[in-house]
């Protein structure tokens, strides 16, 4: 027969039964559902900018550049004031002769001073002019987008560079000077001249187009497509002399002095004139935009602020000051 068990030993029994048992309410059996999830990533700033349009040469004229284009997302900040620039259009050459009257000029830069450093937007290279060779200026300038090369014969003959900080062959997106390496090229070379036709300049979205006889086209502009009612075409590269269209809203290369070498809007190259003694193609200044989520509310007075769906927007076309606050 077995032996009986006490009471006291089917109690113990049991305690210690019991005990072995997980505590799920307390403790946790397993660690890592008591993980806490990862914060959100902090709110991001969106914004676009380009510079001044170069201005379109005369006398044999070669399309202006396209403001240089800048588009990044950045950490936002509430508290701190941010500064916009706004590049300013190439001046206007005089009618040639003398050649060196007739040399596109380079646009303005825009700028977004930010507390993690300035951004720049370069302004747009100036056309080449008349290149006689005892006045050599018939070469584009570099710029955030290249001037196109003016007609005639000279040396060196070389088409104006895009992405450069302006007047230089220093790369436009690097860093420095740039506070971070750029997402994108700023815009692209001016075209080469055919014998007394002028190439067009470069855009902010592509090159400008080689002369072939009539003047080269300008390069490609930028359509925006982040920043709602504020959306736009802008970079346009001018067309060459003489018969050269300007891209987006950017000036014609004309024969003498018609209107069409003048460009509209923003950001847009100047087009290029082919007979003496008529101005270049005037040019546009610089733009900026900027985009917040809706729950954060835009100051920047001079500027137009407008709302639509996740999102508040801001427009600039003159300089002025930007701060941010929750809504």
């Amino acid at each position: 027969m077995a032996p009986l068990k006490s009471s006291l030993a089917r109690s113990v029994t049991k305690f210690l039964s019991v005990a072995k048992d997980t505590d799920l309410s307390l403790r946790g059996d397993v660690q890592s559902s008591r993980k806490l999830p990862d914060p959100p990533p902090p709110p991001s700033l969106l914004f676009a900018m380009f510079g001044g349009g170069g201005s379109g040469g005369a006398w044999v004229g070669a399309g202006g550049g396209g403001g240089g284009y800048v588009e990044e997302s950045i950490t936002l900040e509430t508290g701190v004031t941010y500064t916009v620039a706004i590049g300013a259009a190439g001046n206007t050459p005089g009618p040639g002769p003398p050649a060196a009257d007739g040399l596109g000029n380079d646009g303005g830069n825009s700028t977004f001073a930010t507390p993690g450093g300035t951004f720049t937007a370069y302004g747009g290279g100036g056309g080449g002019g008349n290149g006689q060779a005892s006045a050599p200026v018939g070469p584009g300038r570099p710029g955030g987008t290249g001037g196109g090369m003016g007609g005639g014969s000279y040396s060196p003959a070389v088409v104006g560079s895009g992405n450069k900080v302006t007047g230089t062959s220093n790369p436009a997106q690097s860093s420095p000077p740039q506070p971070q390496v750029l997402s994108r090229v700023q815009g692209y070379n001016g075209g080469s001249r055919s014998g007394d036709s002028g190439g067009g300049g470069g855009g902010a979205g592509g090159v400008g187009g080689d002369s072939s006889g009539s003047g080269g086209n300008g390069g490609n502009a930028v359509t925006l497509s982040n920043f709602g009612p504020f959306n736009g075409t802008y970079g346009g590269g001018g067309g060459g002399c003489s018969g050269g269209s300007g891209a987006g809203n950017a000036g014609d290369g004309v024969p003498t002095n018609q209107t069409a070498k003048n460009a509209t809007g923003y950001a847009n190259g100047g087009g290029g004139v082919r007979e003496a003694g008529h101005p270049g193609g005037s040019a546009t200044a610089g733009i900026f935009v900027l985009r917040v989520p809706n729950a954060y509310n835009i100051t920047s007075p001079g500027g137009s602020t407008s709302t639509a769906g996740d999102y508040k927007y801001l427009q600039r076309t003159s300089p002025g000051s930007v701060s941010l606050a929750e809504a």
